[in-house]
């Protein structure tokens, strides 16, 4: 309770019909006179000796003046209830004190909950002064106390700890505190919780449709900016601070030249026998070529690293360690990283060695810098070709193997297997049932590269003949209505990698131009409409000379249409369809809910709602 000017209303308070109290606690400001506080410890130590009271005065708080008086005090008034709670909501009394007083510990009861709120009335034409007149006042039925109910306090406080927010005591004279606030947080949170039950409100019929429910608490003026198109200069750094998703990104592909390529070859455990392959030229106005290459000639930008240093112990620690670092950078906060072990093999080492050395990479990095978290997808290739299906099958045994032996969850594991390589209609995935039933067999995830350079038949191929879970680029797919359909009620994800995707295949910067040859108009949008779960990535980093960031821009220039809400849409498909159990996909969404910051200019912003 608070307590003013007249100090009865303590005891009375205490005496509520059917009730019994442990404990008495007050609140008041410095000018309450000393004659008045004896008055109620006189009438305890008489009346409740084993009651254990408590007195707090707002230390250097003397009286209301002002609308920050009144603030100040609730503050205090908060925490100082926070510390006084039991292990039952309390009993809380509005007599005393001013009337703003009174409303704000009403208010306080109404947000952290109380047993009963009631008050006291007494029908005498003097307030009783004394002890005695207490007595009487009560045995003459002059006292009423009116019940006005329990308050179940907001969901949203009931876990708040008075250690959250702690009083600062800076004086004590037995059981009379002197108590202040640091800070205003609680009251300025209060209003946070109150802004977004207010947004929450305002956005309830679209919260079905919003990738992340976290953003019905949002203003409405940021759900209208989500709306609006993504715009690659001023979001620049909204996009870069968004938690992400990677889902297609080669061990291989990054570090492909530069100073990372010689940071990768001066780790290497035998630097006399690496194969130091000169960094391909790249094709003028690279990373955003005028023409595009062909897929061969995409992969031979990659020469200067990938299995002519990865076979190297020391290069290929580093070429992890590296790209973890760079992940991180990017706000990544989930990554299933792809990786060749059998290619990266020599004598002495043999593939299980080689992936045992990338996992363990990733666990010293993930344990260094935690924040992202990277799981492994062997990769087994198709060739055009060789005996490419016995290395097929080596890669799968060893996925199979490396799934059951790791399998801590919180640790970097083996999650699935990658069908890439050579396509053509040799080569399509129906080739392989066989190879991969053990797959299917032991539980393990699949994602298949189709549709990037041969026809939505491959896809299909993938799709149906294969079971995979993934398809890696389709860009063909939308040329079948049909198959288009199946893979968006399959809930299958779609793993597109614009720069990539640009540079071999030459989408238009411009789609809302002419249209120079078919298909110049890249996909993404037609597929996110049509419902499919579609993913944006890196492919290979070195390579494209692209981040993750720069993906999600190139992507808002090769669909001038595309929303800042369709990026949020992309992360939260990137994070349905990662290899993940149920509880891990559940955690990661809930992470990501948490950075996420609305698209405004960093002095505009609100705080980020936790």
């Amino acid at each position: 309770m608070t307590l003013g000017i007249s100090p009865a209303i303590v005891p009375e308070a205490y005496l509520l019909p059917g009730a019994t109290f442990e404990a008495v606690h007050a609140l008041t400001t410095e000018s309450v006179t000393d004659d008045s506080l004896e008055m109620v410890l006189g009438w305890f130590r008489s009346h409740a000796p084993d009651v254990n009271l408590s007195i707090t005065r707002v230390a250097g708080f003397s009286d209301f003046r002002s609308e920050s008086d009144h603030f100040h005090f609730e503050e205090v008034l908060y925490r100082w209830m926070l510390a006084c709670r039991g292990e039952t909501p309390p009993h809380v009394c509005l007599s005393g004190g001013f009337k703003t007083m009174s409303a704000a510990i009403q208010k306080s009861a109404a947000v952290l909950g109380a047993s009963e709120v009631f008050h006291v009335l007494c029908d005498l034409p003097r307030q009783p002064n004394t002890p005695e007149e207490i007595t009487l006042a009560q045995s003459n039925g002059h006292l009423h106390w009116i019940r006005l109910g329990a308050e179940e306090g907001w969901p949203q406080r009931r876990g708040t700890k008075a250690c959250q927010y702690p009083l600062e005591t800076t004086r004590q004279d037995g059981p009379i505190f002197w108590r202040s606030a640091p800070d205003d947080n609680f009251r300025a949170h209060l209003q946070e919780i109150v802004e977004r039950s207010h947004h929450i409100a305002e956005a309830w019929e679209q919260i079905g449709q919003l990738p992340f429910p976290s953003l019905a608490t949002w203003p409405a003026a940021d759900l209208d900016w989500l709306n609006q198109r993504i715009d690659p200069d001023a979001d620049k750094d909204w996009v870069a601070q968004l938690p992400k998703v990677e889902l297609h990104c080669h061990l291989g592909g990054f570090a492909t030249e530069g100073a990372l390529l010689d940071q990768v070859r001066s780790a290497a455990s035998a630097p006399d026998k690496l194969t130091l392959n000169s960094c391909p030229v790249l094709p003028a106005g690279w990373p955003l070529p005028k023409a595009a290459i062909s897929l061969t000639d995409y992969m031979r930008l990659g020469d200067a690293n990938g299995s002519a240093i990865l076979w190297d112990a020391g290069c290929l620690a580093e070429q992890c360690r590296l790209l973890y670092q760079h992940l991180a950078k990017e706000n990544v906060v989930y990554a299933e990283i792809r990786c060749s072990p059998a290619n990266y093999a020599s004598p002495g080492r043999s593939p299980w060695t080689v992936l045992t050395e990338i996992k363990m990479a990733f666990d010293q990095a993930m344990q260094n810098y935690p924040g992202c978290h990277v799981n492994l997808i062997v990769i087994a290739t198709r060739k055009e070709e060789g005996d490419f299906r016995s290395a097929i099958s080596r890669h799968l045994a060893l996925a199979v193997s490396a799934s059951e032996h790791w399998a801590d969850e919180t640790r970097c594991r083996v999650v699935g297997v990658d069908l890439a390589g050579y396509e053509d209609e040799s080569t399509r995935a129906h080739y392989f049932r066989e190879e991969f039933h053990a797959i299917h067999r032991c539980g393990l995830a699949l994602t298949v590269h189709a549709g990037e350079n041969d026809v939505a038949e491959g896809i299909w191929r993938a799709v149906f003949d294969l079971n995979t879970r993934r398809i890696g680029h389709a860009l063909y797919l939308k040329d079948s209505s049909e198959l288009m359909r199946s893979v968006a009620d399959r809930g299958i994800g779609v793993e597109m990698c614009p720069y990539a995707n640009y540079q071999i295949k030459g989408y238009s910067l411009d789609p809302c131009g002419p249209v120079e040859a078919p298909g110049a108009i890249y996909p993404l949008k037609q597929y996110l409409e049509a419902g499919i779960k579609v993913t944006l990535n890196t492919d290979n980093i070195g390579i494209s000379q692209a981040t993750l960031t720069d993906n999600f821009l190139l992507a808002s220039r090769l669909c001038p249409n595309l929303t800042r809400l369709d990026l949020l849409r992309l992360l939260r498909n990137s994070a349905e369809v990662a290899f993940l159990q149920s509880k891990d996909r559940q955690l990661l969404i809930a992470r990501m809910q948490k950075d996420m910051l609305p698209p405004r200019p960093a002095h505009q912003r609100s705080k980020p709602q936790r």
